[in-house]
């Protein structure tokens, strides 16, 4: 089998200058992939490209999504494969929460078709998995970061893809949504195997998550491979340029990493 996205020697160079170089990893389908590293470290790049959102700069080698050249998709072949959540401190579509639902389902429709059976569902569904459906009527940019970056979630999955690509989703949320967002995206990846690529600031992340982890660095890969190997090695304190002291949580005995 295929695997569901993949980098061979992939770079990304704006003005001539790399912002990614030398990223090498194979995701199979139904992994959960981590993404960490400095700010700067070209990880929201990378999603970026993956989805083709880059109009400037040029890429070397190759990136993959089943196997296939990402150049070989439309945008429309590629929004049927991929659903993506971006930051919520970006640009604010200027959209009520249903309305950008309605738009994620764009790949399956043409002109102004109305919404099928299949649409609402996706869009009912998306939005109860979130605990967004009291928010459909309001405008994305009356909701609070927290709110709006749920809702950027339930649009990536009434797109309905097997693929979801999260730019750091937790952000903005408090401790005990952020705890059920996490939940959700375990569930998702673990019970209904979607493949999720997520960058995230929190180290901890990861490992709770389990999976796969890369690392990068200044213009450069540090690390793919499992995260039980992250604690191991030397990597968090040559991508951070920081001790780190690993600890066992207390009362569930999950593995912490704590900076010193």
């Amino acid at each position: 089998m295929q695997p569901a996205v993949s980098c061979a020697n992939f770079g990304f160079y704006l003005a001539g200058m790399p912002i990614l170089r030398g990223v090498n990893f194979a995701l199979k389908q139904g992994e959960y992939l981590s993404i960490i590293g400095l700010n700067g470290t070209g990880k929201s790049t990378l999603l970026k490209c993956l989805l083709r959102l880059h109009d400037t700069g040029r890429t070397r080698g190759e990136a993959f999504i089943q196997g296939k050249p990402l150049s070989s998709f439309s945008q429309r072949e590629l929004a049927r494969l991929i659903g993506y959540g971006p930051q919520a401190g970006g640009r604010i579509p200027p959209f009520t929460v249903m309305e950008f639902l309605k738009l994620s389902r764009y790949p399956y429709r043409f002109r102004q078709e109305a919404l099928n059976a299949a649409d609402k569902a996706s869009i009912k569904e998306a939005l109860e998995l979130t605990g967004t459906a009291r928010l459909a009527d309001k405008r994305l940019d009356e909701l609070s970061g927290g709110e709006r970056q749920k809702a950027f979630l339930a649009a990536a999955l009434a797109q309905g893809t097997d693929i979801l690509l999260l730019d750091e989703p937790a952000s903005f949320l408090d401790p005990h949504h952020a705890s059920e967002l996490n939940s959700l995206l375990k569930m998702l990846n673990r019970e209904r195997g979607k493949t999720i690529l997520t960058v995230t600031h929190d180290l901890n992340h990861p490992l709770d998550a389990g999976g796969m982890v890369l690392v990068l660095g200044h213009k450069k890969q540090l690390y793919f491979g499992p995260v039980g190997k992250l604690t191991e090695l030397d990597v968090l304190e040559q991508a951070f340029e920081h001790s780190f002291t690993c600890i066992r949580h207390p009362k569930t005995g999950r593995l912490l990493v704590l900076a010193d």
